[in-house]
C-alpha cells in the first residue's frame, strides 16, 4: 500500500501564516510515502516566495514532487516571461517540470501545463498525451498510473475558468488505454469523482483538491488529500480547515475500486474518526 498527499495551490505570498504550521503538523502525522504538489506553488513568482515554498516542502518530512502551476511563471515582467519563464521554478523547485516515478504501486507521471503565453489557461500538447498513454498501456492494470497537473481535465459547467486546452482530447485518449487518476488544483475547489467519457467507460479517476494554504479560498475551505492506493483500489481522504479554525479535520472519504470498465466507487463515509493509522 502506498500513502500520498495530494496538496495544490499553496500561493506562498497569499498564505493563511496560521495554516503553516498546522498543515506542517498534520501531513507530518500522515507519513506519505510521497507528496505530490498539483503547481501554483507561489503567487507571483517572486525569489522571496519561492524561497518560503521551497522551505515548506522540505519541512514535510516526506520525498515530494511537483508540477508548475500559472502563478509560478513571472506575471508582470513580461521580458522574463518570454524569455525564461521557468528561471525561478528550475532554481528553487525543481529543473524537472515533469517528474516520474515508480513504486510497487504505482506510477506517478507530472504533466507541466503551464502556457507562458497565456496567463491563467493551460494546455496539454500531443507528446504529453502519447507518453501517459504508453504508460497506462505498459501497466495493464498491473499498477496504478496517477497523472499530476495543475490544470484540470474536467470541469464543473459552473466554473468560470476555461477549460485547458486539448483536456477532451487527453481524457478521450487516456480512455481509450486504460484506467488512470488524474490529480489537480487551479480551480480552488474540491471534486472527487470518476468521469464518464463519450467512450461511457468511467475510466478517469479525478482527484481534484483546492487550495493548501492560500486567502484565496473563493467560498470553500483550505483543504488537501490523503490517498492510499492499495492494488486495484484507492481512498481518498479530504483534510479541511474551517475559516475560523486554524486545524485540519478529516471531512469525509472515498473508496474507489478499478475494474474492466474502469473506477466506481465502492463507499462513501463523511467525516470519518481516524484519517490514517500510524
Amino acid at each position: 500500500m502506498m500513502r500520498i498527499v495530494q496538496i495544490s495551490d499553496l500561493h506562498f505570498g497569499t498564505v493563511r501564516h496560521e495554516l503553516t504550521g498546522p498543515l506542517t503538523e498534520v501531513i507530518r502525522q500522515a507519513r506519505p510515502d510521497l507528496i505530490v504538489m498539483a503547481g501554483d506553488f507561489v503567487q507571483r513568482a517572486r525569489t522571496g516566495q519561492f524561497r518560503a515554498a521551497r522551505g515548506f516542502m522540505d519541512s514535510l518530512g516526506a520525498p515530494w514532487i511537483g508540477v508548475p502551476g500559472n502563478h509560478d511563471i513571472p506575471l508582470y515582467n513580461i521580458f522574463a516571461r518570454l524569455t525564461a519563464p521557468y528561471r525561478k521554478y528550475h532554481a528553487w523547485i525543481s529543473h524537472d517540470r515533469e517528474p516520474w516515478i515508480e513504486t510497487s504501486d504505482a506510477v506517478i507521471i507530472g504533466i507541466d501545463t503551464t502556457d507562458p503565453m497565456r496567463w491563467q489557461r493551460g494546455r496539454i500538447r500531443g507528446r504529453q498525451i502519447d507518453r501517459v498513454c504508453r504508460a497506462i498501456m505498459d501497466e495493464d492494470g498491473r499498477r496504478t498510473v496517477i497523472v499530476a497537473a495543475h490544470h484540470p481535465f474536467h470541469q464543473r459547467p459552473d466554473i468560470e475558468k476555461k477549460l485547458m486546452l486539448a483536456a477532451p482530447e487527453a481524457l478521450d485518449a487516456w480512455s481509450s488505454c486504460g484506467p488512470h487518476v488524474i490529480l489537480s488544483g487551479h480551480l480552488h475547489s474540491w471534486l472527487v469523482e470518476p468521469f464518464v467519457t463519450r467512450r461511457g467507460d468511467r475510466q478517469t479517476l479525478q482527484v481534484h483538491s483546492g487550495t493548501g494554504l492560500s486567502k484565496r479560498q473563493r467560498g470553500e475551505p483550505n483543504d488537501f488529500a490523503i490517498l492510499e492506493v492499495d492494488g486495484a483500489e484507492v481512498s481518498v481522504t479530504r483534510m479541511a480547515a474551517a475559516p475560523d479554525i486554524a486545524v485540519f479535520r478529516p471531512t469525509g472519504r472515498d473508496i474507489f475500486e478499478r475494474t474492466d470498465r474502469g473506477w466506481s466507487r465502492r463507499s462513501r463515509r463523511i467525516a470519518p474518526r481516524a484519517v490514517c493509522s500510524a
